[in-house]
């Protein structure tokens, strides 16, 4: 009981220092990725006017098939993309 009444009254004194210490302003964000790319998907983020990528992608079958299938590298799949930005918010890309 008493550590019940003890953590409650280390809460009621902690929290309001806790709410002071937000720091409440307020910034824009650049650069949420780093790439065009999130694993296998896309990001939101375009390549700049002029700018240039040239994108290897992996993929690797399942790592269960045992030596068999040698564990998963036998049914890889390479793919090879380039991406082009024709203006800050417009790619064209081949791959």
């Amino acid at each position: 009981m008493k550590t019940r009444w003890l953590l409650l009254a280390l809460i009621g004194f902690l929290l309001p220092a806790l709410l002071q210490a937000q720091d409440n302003d307020k910034g824009y964000v650049y650069g949420t990725f780093r790439g065009t790319r999130v694993v296998n998907g896309h990001s939101v983020h375009t390549l700049h006017g002029g700018e240039m990528e040239f994108l290897i992608s992996h993929r690797f079958g399942a790592l269960s098939g045992g030596p068999y299938e040698f564990f998963g590298l036998d049914q890889s799949s390479i793919r090879l993309g380039l991406e082009y930005g024709l203006r800050d918010w417009i790619n064209i890309g081949l791959g």
